[in-house]
């Protein structure tokens, strides 16, 4: 092909046709010119397929951990809620009723529970962030409710149980001057007249239901991504 076009110049040179050959020379050049065109097409179609199956990838993986870190949520928060109805009940004893064989009942009962808090799968979300992918995901409203999610709710409820485990470990070892361990009774029935052990069970109580507060949130936070993870994956 490149000698063909040789021949024509030369020819139309040799022949005194310099009109002509401005004229097949601005032809070639505007040929060069799309070939240029259609191959920068090419690679950009290229580059945006490669681009759109990466993203592909990444929101089926982010979908798996998503799925995963619900299923761990609600059994977290199944607990937390069972514990935190414990130690409602708990609270409205010491205030009202004051019946001291229920409330030892029920303290036996949470002091053996112990605590469970969230930590969530965040190995893809993470991988998308360092290599910068996060960013072209589309559409934006999608990278935003992702990166909420994660920067946000996901911080916070880590950082809420990080607290709530802390605190729960200073229950755990104030609670041996008023209860027994061994024999899970406490120690005398003047227990429940102590203001210190009628604060204990309200941290307890303020520590628990903002933990199962955060915990809510985040759940409807992660449902609303997993929906719009669907929405993009079906297009």
């Amino acid at each position: 092909m490149i000698k063909f076009f040789r021949k024509i110049r030369q020819r139309l040179l040799s022949e005194n046709k310099f009109s002509k050959y401005m004229i097949y020379a601005i032809g070639e050049i505007i040929l060069v010119v799309i070939g240029i065109l259609i191959a920068l097409s090419i690679n950009n179609w290229n580059e945006t397929n490669k681009n759109e199956q990466e993203q592909i990838v990444f929101l089926n993986n982010l979908k798996n951990d998503l799925t995963n870190d619900l299923k761990q949520l609600d059994e977290i928060l199944k607990f937390q809620k069972e514990k935190l109805s414990s130690v409602n009940e708990l609270k409205n004893q010491l205030l009202t009723n004051r019946d001291f064989e229920k409330i030892e009942q029920l303290f036996a009962k949470i002091s053996s529970s112990g605590n469970d808090t969230y930590f969530p799968n965040t190995g893809s979300y993470t991988t998308s962030v360092s290599s910068g992918k996060i960013a072209s995901l589309n559409p934006s409203s999608l990278r935003i409710a992702i990166t909420n999610l994660y920067e946000r709710f996901y911080f916070r409820l880590i950082y809420n149980g990080e607290i709530y485990d802390k605190r729960d470990d200073e229950v755990a070892f104030s609670q041996g001057k008023f209860f027994n361990k061994l024999t899970l009774k406490l120690n005398s029935k003047d227990v429940i007249e102590d203001s210190e052990f009628v604060n204990l069970i309200t941290i307890v109580f303020d520590d628990n239901s903002t933990y199962v507060q955060r915990g809510d949130e985040t759940k409807s936070e992660i449902l609303n991504v997993l929906k719009l993870v669907d929405q993009r994956l079906k297009e």
